[in-house]
C-alpha cells in the first residue's frame, strides 16, 4: 500500500546551473539474472528527460548494455576498462562519470548483480546524495520524482528533490532470448584518463583474483591441524 505521509528526501541542488541530469548505472559486468532486469532499470530512467545509462568494463559487456539501453532510446556512456574493482573503486568510476556527464541523480541497478546493492551507498556518499534501496517504480514530479520502495513488507512512496542515488529493482517483460549485440557505434566512449582517474590508484581497489577451489571448511581445518599434533605425538 501507498503511504501518502511517507517522508520526503529533501536535498538543495548545488550550484547556480540546475543539473537535473539522470544516469543509470549498468555495472560493470552483464547481469547473472534475466537481462529483463537490466531493461527494467533502463526503462525506469527513460521517463526523465535527457537521461543516459553508464555502463563500466570489457567490450564485450559494453556492447550488450548499450544495445538494450538503445531499444528504449536512451543514449549509453562506456567506460572500457579491465580493472576488477571493488565496490567503492566502481563508485569513484561512476561518480566521475556522472561529473563528466552533468548528471545529477542516479539510479541503479542493483538487482542483476548482487554487487550492485553496496554500490548505492559509496555512490551516494560520494556525490553528497541522498539514498534509496529496494525501489520498485520511479515516477517524475515537479521538482523531483516520485519512489516506490519495499519497506519489509509494505510499501512506501517518498517524494525525492536533488540529488539522489536511488537502488531499482523493476524487472521488465520477460526476454526468451534476445541477439548478440553489434558494437556499439553511437555509444559515447569515455576513459579513466578522461575521467580524471588513475588507473593504477584504482588499482588499490581491485578484488583479488577468484579461485576454483572451495573454501575449507572450519572442522576440516581443525582436523587438519590435530593430525600434525597427533602424528608428532606418536613419531
Amino acid at each position: 500500500m501507498t503511504d501518502p505521509a511517507a517522508p520526503t528526501a529533501e536535498m538543495p541542488m548545488p550550484g547556480a546551473e540546475p543539473r537535473a541530469r539522470v544516469a543509470v548505472w549498468l555495472g560493470s559486468a552483464a547481469p547473472m539474472r534475466s537481462v529483463r532486469w537490466l531493461d527494467g532499470a533502463i526503462k525506469a530512467a527513460s521517463v526523465f528527460p535527457g537521461a543516459i545509462a553508464i555502463a563500466a568494463g570489457d567490450p564485450v559487456w559494453l556492447d550488450l548494455a548499450a544495445d538494450r539501453a538503445k531499444l528504449v532510446g536512451v543514449p549509453c556512456a562506456g567506460i572500457a576498462t579491465e580493472l576488477q574493482l571493488d565496490y567503492l573503486g566502481w563508485a569513484q568510476v561512476v561518480v566521475a562519470a556522472a561529473q563528466q556527464l552533468h548528471v545529477a541523480s542516479v539510479l541503479v541497478d542493483e538487482a542483476s548483480r548482487p554487487e550492485r546493492f553496496p554500490e548505492v551507498a559509496a555512490i551516494a556518499e560520494l556525490l553528497g546524495a541522498a539514498q534509496l534501496t529496494h525501489v520498485v517504480r520511479v515516477a517524475q514530479m515537479e521538482g523531483g520524482m516520485l519512489a516506490t520502495r519495499l519497506a519489509g513488507g509494505e510499501l512506501q512512496t517518498l517524494r525525492v528533490r536533488g540529488p539522489a542515488v536511488i537502488g531499482v529493482r523493476i524487472a521488465d517483460s520477460p526476454v526468451d532470448e534476445y541477439p548478440t549485440p553489434r558494437p556499439g557505434s553511437a555509444m559515447q566512449r569515455l576513459d579513466l584518463g578522461l575521467l580524471g582517474l588513475d588507473p593504477a590508484v584504482l588499482g588499490h581497489r581491485a578484488q583479488p583474483p577468484r579461485t576454483g577451489a572451495e573454501p575449507r571448511k572450519t572442522v576440516e581445518r581443525i582436523a587438519e591441524h590435530l593430525a600434525v599434533h597427533v602424528r608428532a605425538r606418536g613419531a
